[in-house]
């Protein structure tokens, strides 16, 4: 009776394995550690995670300048008890600044084979990669932030890694070419806001399906017609002369036919706008997702669009955001000048759904969607929403009185 008791009682050192596995990976690593008391089934338990994820649910800020010296202990004990073998290391911490306390964990994890590391380091002072991190063989993901690279020599590259994330890092151009160039197997490529980099040469990643680049680039190249999808943010480079980011960007296209998810962010559109045709030269055949923030006040940008549209047979669904107008420069595109354009008789047989956000209701604004319900026989829906403050009445009017070729076309405004 009293055994039949015990086990009843102890009913959490029952759960299947899995179970416990799952509960154990869904809680922050301190309270997983403290799950050591519930049982003595539980009390080795966490030694064997298999992700250590080191956040700001670790250790909370005190206010007196402990919360670093509290994460390195944690991650130092974790360290050194962990028992299994270690897939992830995540240092994602806001507030962690003793950057030199990371060679060490690095050293450790070089000699087991971990296969993703992120490290978010968002002090002023760059953590400068050691050599040997480049012992880690195993790695197929890799996600740097705020980090100082140094390729040695020696380093014959990490032949399985397919992810690889740089966000505000230290790197040579050739240090980043050799770095792209040893990962055979890279797939997924994210560079964002790397400084002195404005060329990227893409030539060795052979194999590179998604790519996001953001920052102050000119000229990307050499990329491969398996890229499926492509994410572009480019901020001003002011030390570039005249328009080298539209020139280099408009050959961007004749090298992406696969693509299938185009994203326009930010003022991207305005580098893409300065030469482009009305349609381009190798059409992309299998695109089937647009999403670009426009300037609906720039003719350039307008026909940029409209281009990359008419050159997309199999695009079902556009997304656009509009840029404010009050932070365009004063010259402003007229409906008479929208509608010299020889691109307003042409017929978008494909798209099916459209997005329109951050909306201010100016006539350009409204000239386009017009243009869209007159040319997309095939449109089911357009779903629009105004920016903050702007009033729909005026909006929903002009767009319910206007004329379109879908009967089936539902307008909605959010």
């Amino acid at each position: 009776m009293e055994k039949r008791m015990a086990q009843e009682s102890d009913r959490i050192s029952l759960l299947p394995g899995h179970i416990v596995d799952e509960i154990l990976r869904r809680l922050p690593i301190k309270e997983a550690g403290r799950t050591s008391v519930l049982s003595r089934t539980w009390r080795y338990k966490w030694r064997y995670l298999p992700h250590l994820w080191f956040d700001n649910q670790c250790t909370w800020s005190n206010g007196h300048g402990q919360t670093s010296q509290n994460l390195v202990k944690i991650i130092d004990r974790v360290l050194m008890l962990h028992s299994g073998p270690i897939q992830s290391f995540i240092l994602a911490h806001t507030e962690f600044s003793n950057i030199r306390d990371i060679d060490h964990w690095m050293l450790h994890l070089s000699k087991v084979p971990v296969k993703q590391i992120l490290l978010l380091v968002c002090t002023l002072e760059k953590y400068k990669i050691p050599t040997f991190f480049f012992n880690c063989q195993h790695l197929n993901r890799l996600r740097l932030y705020g980090c100082s690279i140094k390729i040695p020599i020696s380093f014959e590259g990490f032949k399985n890694l397919d992810s690889l994330y740089l966000q505000r890092v230290e790197l040579s151009p050739y240090e980043l070419e050799a770095l792209i160039s040893r990962c055979p197997l890279l797939t997924h490529l994210v560079l964002k806001y790397l400084p002195g980099i404005t060329r990227l040469n893409l030539e060795a990643a052979r194999n590179l399906m998604e790519l996001d680049v953001r920052g102050a680039f000119q000229d990307v190249f050499g990329v491969t017609n398996r890229l499926r999808s492509v994410t572009i943010d480019i901020i001003e480079n002011r030390q570039a002369s005249g328009n080298a980011n539209s020139g280099n960007f408009h050959k961007f296209f004749r090298n992406v036919h696969n693509i299938q998810i185009l994203k326009i962010e930010n003022y991207s559109l305005k580098y893409l706008a300065q030469r482009i045709p009305w349609t381009l030269p190798h059409p992309l055949v299998h695109l089937k997702h647009l999403s670009a923030c426009v300037d609906f006040t720039s003719v350039k940008q307008i026909a940029t669009v409209i281009c990359l549209i008419k050159s997309s047979p199999q695009l079902k669904k556009i997304e656009f955001q509009a840029q404010d107008p009050k932070n365009q420069p004063t010259a402003r595109t007229t409906e008479a000048e929208f509608w010299k354009l020889p691109c307003h008789s042409c017929c978008l047989e494909q798209v099916q759904v459209v997005s329109m956000r951050n909306i201010f209701g100016i006539e350009p604004e409204l000239e386009f969607m017009k243009f869209l319900l007159t040319s997309s026989p095939n449109l089911q829906k357009m779903v629009i929403q105004p920016s903050a403050g702007i009033a729909e009445g005026k909006l929903l009017r002009e767009l319910l009185q206007s004329r379109r070729v879908s009967a089936q076309a539902q307008v909605t405004i959010l």
